[in-house]
C-alpha cells in the first residue's frame, strides 16, 4: 500500500514537471514569494471550467454527486497550490515544499492538470494540449523561473492531493444488490424506464469525506411512516401536482421543476464562478471559494447518499403505482403513473437537490457574510440538463424554497425528503466551516 502511496505522489509530480520544459524562453525572475505583481483570479476560473468539461466528458459518465467528487479533487489541490504560492491562506493540506517565486498562475494551472490527468487518463491527449497552450500563450509573460516553479508548486500540491485520498472508498464495489428482487412494500427499487437500471453511486454513502469525520455523523432521522398523517399528504401532493400529465401544475409549475433537472456540476460552477467575479474576488480568494463550495457540498452528498442506502425508502413512481400494498388507506395506487421528469436510480430520502444546495448556500452566506447572496442561476428548459437560462434569486432561502418545490412538481420527491435534504446540508455546512482550514 505504501509503494503504490509512493507511485501516485511519483505520477502527479511527473506530470506536473512535465510541463518544466514548456516555454522556457524569458528573462529569470528574482525569487519573490508570488512572481504574479497583480494575480487576477482569471487563471482559478479558466481551469475550474476545463475541470467542469472533463468531468463531463468522461466515459461512463459521472453522475451528479459522483462529478461533484471529482471537482473537489481538482480545487482542492488548486486551493493548496495557490496557498503554498502565495502564502495567502490556511491551506486544505499543507504542503512540505517551499519553491522561492513561484508563480500562483503557474501552480493553478498545474495543480489542475496533473489532478485531472490522473483521474481521466482516457483525456490525456486533449488535457495535455490544452495545458501546453495554456502555459505558452496565456501564461507567455511569465519568466520561465517563475513558471517553472509555480509548476513544481501545483505538481506537489496535486501529488499530495491524490495520495492524502488514496483509498477513500471512490468506486468500491458495494456488495448489497440494491434495488433487486422482490421488496417490501415502502423498499427502494430500480425505478421503471427510462431509469438505468441499477443502483446509482451506493459507494458514494461510504467514502470518507473531505472534513466530516465520517459519512454518517448527521444522518437524517427515519422518513415518516407510510400510515402517518405526513406521508398521506405528501404522498398525495407529488401524485397531483408531479404527475407526467398533471392539470393541476401550472405552466410555471412545470417550468421550474425542469429548471432544477439541469446538470449540477456545470449548474453550481458557473454560480461560484459569477460570484467570484461579481465580488472582484483576486486569485487566492477565487481558489478558496471553489475549493470550499466543493468540498462542502461533496460531504454533503456523501452524507446524504449514506441516508439514501441507510433508509431504502421508494420514489413516488413505485410508491405511487405500489400503493394498494402500503398499508394506507388514504393512498390510492395509480398503475400507469409516472412523473414529469426521469427518476434518478438511487432511492427517495433525502433528496440530494436539497443537500447540495443547502450546502452550497451555506458556503455562499459564509464567503459574502450576508444571506442577501444575489445569484443569478443557471438552468435547464424543456426536460434538458443544458444550462439555457438563467433566473435570479436575492435570498438563500427563496432557492431553497424553488428547489424543494422544484422536486415535488418534477414528481421525483416527496415534500418530507426536500426538507430533510435542506436540514442535512445545512448540519454538514456547519461542521464543514467550522472546520475548513483548521
Amino acid at each position: 500500500m505504501r509503494l503504490t502511496r509512493l507511485r501516485i505522489v511519483a505520477t502527479a509530480f511527473v506530470l506536473g514537471l512535465s510541463a518544466l520544459a514548456v516555454g522556457t524562453s524569458g528573462p529569470a525572475a528574482a525569487p519573490t514569494r508570488a512572481a504574479d505583481a497583480t494575480i487576477s483570479p482569471q487563471t482559478v476560473l479558466d481551469w475550474n471550467s476545463i475541470a467542469v468539461d472533463t468531468v463531463r466528458a468522461a466515459t461512463p459518465a459521472k453522475f451528479q454527486i459522483e462529478g461533484q467528487l471529482y471537482m473537489t479533487y481538482v480545487q482542492a489541490a488548486v486551493y493548496d497550490a495557490v496557498v503554498a504560492a502565495t502564502g495567502k491562506g490556511t491551506p486544505y493540506r499543507k504542503l512540505k515544499v517551499t519553491i522561492p517565486g513561484a508563480s500562483p498562475r503557474a501552480a493553478v494551472a498545474s495543480a489542475a492538470y496533473s489532478t485531472l490527468m490522473y483521474f481521466f487518463p482516457a483525456q490525456a491527449t486533449s488535457l495535455t494540449a490544452t495545458y501546453t497552450d495554456y502555459l505558452n500563450v496565456t501564461l507567455s509573460k511569465l519568466t520561465a523561473s517563475a513558471k517553472q516553479a509555480g509548476v513544481a508548486v501545483g505538481a506537489a500540491a496535486a501529488a499530495d492531493l491524490i495520495a492524502s485520498r488514496w483509498g477513500d472508498g471512490r468506486d468500491a464495489p458495494v456488495a448489497t444488490a440494491y434495488g433487486v428482487g422482490p421488496q417490501p412494500a415502502g423498499t427502494w427499487v430500480f425505478a421503471p424506464a427510462p431509469s438505468a437500471q441499477s443502483a446509482q453511486t451506493p459507494w458514494v454513502g461510504f467514502m470518507k469525506p473531505f472534513l466530516m469525520e465520517s459519512a454518517s455523523q448527521f444522518r437524517s432521522p427515519a422518513p415518516p411512516a407510510m400510515t402517518s398523517a405526513q406521508y398521506t399528504a405528501d404522498f398525495n401532493e407529488v401524485k397531483t401536482l408531479g404527475s407526467a400529465t398533471s392539470t393541476a401544475r401550472t405552466a410555471a409549475q412545470t417550468a421550474i421543476g425542469q429548471f432544477w433537472n439541469a446538470n449540477v456540476i456545470n449548474q453550481y460552477a458557473q454560480v461560484f464562478q459569477s460570484v467570484a467575479k461579481a465580488h472582484n474576488f483576486d486569485l487566492a480568494a477565487t481558489a478558496r471559494l471553489l475549493a470550499m463550495g466543493t468540498m462542502v457540498s461533496s460531504d454533503a452528498g456523501i452524507a446524504c447518499m449514506d441516508a439514501k442506502y441507510h433508509y431504502l425508502l421508494w420514489r413516488p413512481v413505485t410508491a405511487i403505482r405500489g400503493a394498494d400494498s402500503d398499508g394506507n388507506p388514504d393512498t390510492a395506487a395509480a398503475s400507469s403513473w409516472s412523473p414529469l421528469l426521469t427518476t434518478p436510480n438511487h432511492p427517495e430520502y433525502p433528496s440530494a437537490h436539497g443537500c447540495v444546495t443547502a450546502a452550497t448556500i451555506a458556503v455562499l452566506e459564509n464567503v459574502l457574510k450576508t444571506k442577501t447572496i444575489n445569484v443569478d442561476v443557471p438552468g435547464a428548459t424543456g426536460g434538458g440538463t443544458t444550462l439555457t437560462t438563467t433566473r435570479h434569486f436575492a435570498t438563500g432561502d427563496e432557492l431553497l424554497t424553488d428547489v424543494a418545490n422544484a422536486r415535488v412538481w418534477a414528481g421525483l420527491h416527496y415534500r418530507f425528503s426536500t426538507t430533510a435534504g435542506v436540514e442535512l446540508g445545512k448540519a454538514v455546512a456547519k461542521w464543514d466551516l467550522d472546520h475548513f482550514g483548521k
